[in-house]
């Protein structure tokens, strides 16, 4: 520690200095008890968008099947076009899940990655 660090924790009551780590305490319990809420609100939206996701896709998948089964009845030929465009929805539809897992995962590590600097930043924490 410095000599002019040093003099001014001399100089300051050492009640005075229990009370601002006590407050600093508080804002870091309150700013991690803020980033645990956020990361579960993250988890719980990524789990929200999974599920629209899969009942989109159940939805489009539903619809696309009936549609197919009048267009082969009708044109028989052009079910292969509609198979591909099936495919080319439910793999688009999987893409869709993926990122937003990949979206979540991004966020626990961004929340994670604040907790660490904070850590390395805070005059209270270093050794």
């Amino acid at each position: 520690m410095s000599g002019q660090g040093t003099q001014k924790i001399l100089n300051v009551p050492l009640p005075q200095i229990l009370d601002e780590l006590e407050s600093y305490i508080k804002k870091v319990e309150d700013a991690v008890t803020l980033a645990r809420e956020a990361a579960a609100d993250a988890r719980k939206a990524a789990g929200d968008a999974r599920s629209a996701g899969e009942n989109a896709a159940s939805d489009a998948k539903r619809a696309v099947e009936a549609s197919v089964a009048r267009v082969v009845a009708e044109l028989g030929d052009s079910i292969l076009d509609d198979s591909r465009k099936i495919d080319e929805l439910s793999s688009k539809v999987r893409t869709l899940i993926e990122n937003a897992r990949k979206e979540a995962a991004a966020i626990d590590v961004a929340i994670l990655a604040a907790k660490e600097r904070h850590v390395q930043e805070s005059p209270y924490l270093q050794k």
